[in-house]
């Protein structure tokens, strides 16, 4: 047996726990030379060569000798004789005691040396095992015959496997060990430090579920600071909005005061049982009206001067030239006098009369402020109240046949709301309270889905007692465009223009719903402005939907009689058959609304009342629209209001077609 094979069998063996593992090997190796002993009975198990994977390593340093050497002191070990059995087991028992000592004190070498080594030995044993096949096959040849030379060949032969399997098996698992080992290293080391990120992912999360837990609490606490504070937060915000509004209503009744000492004021006229309200003017009118009067005073004296001096003129026929020639010359200077100062009383009655006119206007606006301070003096929600545990009212902003309108403030979404109250009269049978509660809903349903930006928002309804309940709407600061025309009659056409484009913005819109909208109580008191001047349009109690199944022609008017008369076209006053409506109604109350703001009055009925227009048929007669001279009005302007207050309902354009016009268009050419 060569000693590269005794270097690879004693290092795979140096790590034995068990102290007889050489003797084993020196009788297998007795074995092998033809001396087998009586211990030599036990084969030596390649599991036992494998029993300490830890020193594979240092078997894997050992150096092979080249494979034919192999497989040369193989073949050559049948022919040892038997002497020399004692020597070559002492020999090879010092031989591994220096090789395994060598071994200990060696270092590792590098792993692919070993692969090298590897490769080699299984090539030789391969070799090897070629070569005992070939023999075997020669001995079968010579006719089976069996000599002590063939069996010890085929025991040389199983030796050999049995020496081969362990020789190539301890360093292939080895091999293989060692890369499990590194294997294992790396899987423990990730092992290792995903347990380190999991430690500290459950420690996260732990932190995490105590702040959670924590924040929890610090929201509970907040929660029920809010529950407590609500109320006193609900009542200082109150109380704030209850403070400013008590100023501004003193502040009010300041002014009308004031304003009463120069424009006028309500004076009572008793006629016996009878009393009746009457107006009295401030002391600004009366200095304006006695300047005025002394005015006319003087002109008509002046007049009377002038013709005086032209009847002297006349009589004095008499004289020289000279004289006569004096004489003229002083009685055209003397009429020019009286011209040039007539002309002065012309001027300043211009400017008292603007003036007076100014204080007109200040005194309707006092007139209406007095009725609305009346209005609220004499209301049931005058105090204060908190509706609907939300809205807080504050001061009245008018007053109409059925219902009142508060300014109010929104407790919850924090904004300023108009409540309009509606009231029942106590008089009335159950089945006109019913009837009025199911308009009142009625206009609610339509009115609440309206979201455009040219018409008031509807937010709530609520009923408030039996008798009262309240719709909630969007709250516009500025005024009314009924306001705005009785301070400014006549609007430029720039102004009027922009408010009528918008009003029929909001009509596109109801238009264009799935289910259309009438208005038809398009007036100035139903157009309001916010504080930026933007145009809305509001109530909607006499709106109609338009249902799918409705032909051309339009839906049946069945509230005939009801609306403002000189906003409603021709076809709603026919009294011979019900009259049949549509979207037209819009644009001829539309076509109103801009003429009343161009030329200060209403083309049809102006001085009238509801009941002469009635009376007198004044809008069925209504065929022809008449433009005053003054003001200036552009011709494009006069064609649109012209086809607004087309006469037939057949050839008026519809509020989709209508909005096409360039007049409404701002689109730069």
């Amino acid at each position: 047996m060569s000693d590269d094979m005794m270097i690879h069998f004693s290092s795979n063996s140096s790590n034995q726990s068990d102290q007889s593992l050489p003797t084993k090997i020196a009788k297998l190796e007795a074995r092998m030379v033809g001396k087998a002993s009586s211990v030599a009975s036990t084969p030596v198990q390649p599991q036992q060569l494998q029993q300490q994977p830890t020193w594979s390593s240092i078997s894997s340093t050992v150096k092979f000798g080249p494979a034919e050497d192999l497989s040369e002191q193989l073949s050559s070990s049948d022919s040892d004789d038997d002497n020399g059995g004692e020597f070559l087991i002492l020999a090879n028992t010092q031989k591994r005691q220096r090789i395994q000592e060598d071994n200990n004190s060696s270092a590792f070498e590098h792993l692919e040396e070993v692969a090298d080594v590897r490769q080699k030995t299984v090539e030789a044993v391969e070799t090897k095992t070629g070569v005992d096949a070939n023999r075997r096959k020669q001995g079968r040849g010579r006719g089976h015959s069996v000599s002590g030379r063939g069996r010890g060949s085929r025991g040389n032969d199983q030796m050999r496997s049995q020496i081969s399997s362990p020789m190539t098996l301890p360093s292939n698992e080895q091999l293989e060990n060692s890369y499990h080992k590194e294997d294992v290293t790396s899987l423990r080391a990730k092992v290792a430090v995903l347990e380190e990120e999991l430690r500290k992912s459950r420690q996260e999360a732990s932190d995490n579920h105590n702040l959670c837990c924590q924040l929890e609490k610090e929201l509970k606490e907040l929660k029920d600071y809010e529950q407590q504070m609500k109320p006193k937060r609900t009542k200082m915000i109150s109380d704030l909005l209850i403070s400013v509004s008590k100023a501004e209503r003193q502040e009010a009744r300041m002014k009308v005061r004031q304003d009463s000492l120069r424009l006028g004021n309500v004076g009572v006229i008793r006629a016996g049982t009878v009393i009746s309200e009457t107006w009295e003017d401030g002391q600004v009118l009366k200095d304006l009206n006695n300047h005025l009067r002394h005015l006319l005073e003087t002109k008509e004296a002046i007049e009377r001067q002038r013709k005086s001096l032209k009847k002297r003129q006349s009589d004095k026929g008499d004289g020289t030239d000279a004289e006569l020639g004096g004489q003229e010359e002083d009685f055209f200077i003397q009429d020019e006098i009286f011209k040039s100062r007539l002309a002065s009383i012309k001027r300043e009655e211009e400017i008292i009369l603007r003036e007076r006119d100014r204080y007109e206007l200040e005194k309707g606006r006092l007139i209406r402020e007095m009725k609305r301070i009346r209005d609220e003096d004499g209301s049931h929600f005058n105090n204060f109240q908190i509706l609907n545990h939300r809205y807080a009212l504050l001061n009245l902003l008018g007053r109409g046949g059925f219902s009142e309108v508060y300014k109010a403030y929104d407790l919850i979404e924090h904004r300023y709301v108009a409540c309009k109250l509606h009231g029942l009269n106590a008089q009335w049978s159950e089945d006109k309270k019913q009837s009025y509660i199911r308009h009142a809903i009625r206009e609610y349903n339509i009115h609440k889905t309206l979201v455009h930006n040219h018409i008031v928002r509807l937010w709530d309804i609520f009923e408030i007692d039996h008798n009262t309940f309240c719709t909630v709407l969007e709250y516009c600061s500025g005024k009314d465009l009924d306001a705005v025309l009785k301070a400014t009659p006549i609007l430029p056409e720039r102004e009027a223009r922009i408010i009528i484009v918008q009003i029929f913005q909001g009509l596109v819109y109801l238009n264009k719903r799935v289910q259309k909208i009438i208005h038809y109580d398009l007036k100035p008191g139903n157009v309001l402005f916010d504080e930026f001047g933007v145009a809305k349009v509001t109530d909607f109690g006499l709106s109609k939907i338009v249902e799918d199944d409705v032909g051309s022609q339009g839906m049946e008017l069945t509230s005939q009689g009801a609306g403002t008369y000189w906003y409603l076209p021709p076809e709603c006053f026919e009294l011979n058959k019900t009259p049949l409506i549509s979207s037209k109604v819009d644009v001829w109350s539309a076509g109103v609304l801009l003429y009343q703001m161009l030329f200060g009055r209403r083309p049809f009925g102006h001085d009238q009342t509801q009941e002469r227009i009635l009376r007198e048929d004044t809008i069925i007669k209504a065929r022809r629209v008449e433009f005053p001279s003054k003001p200036s009005v552009s011709n494009e302007a006069k064609d649109f209001i012209r086809r607004c207050l087309t006469y037939n309902q057949t050839e008026r354009p519809d509020v989709l077609t209508i909005a096409q016009d360039p007049y409404l268009t701002y689109l730069k050419k």
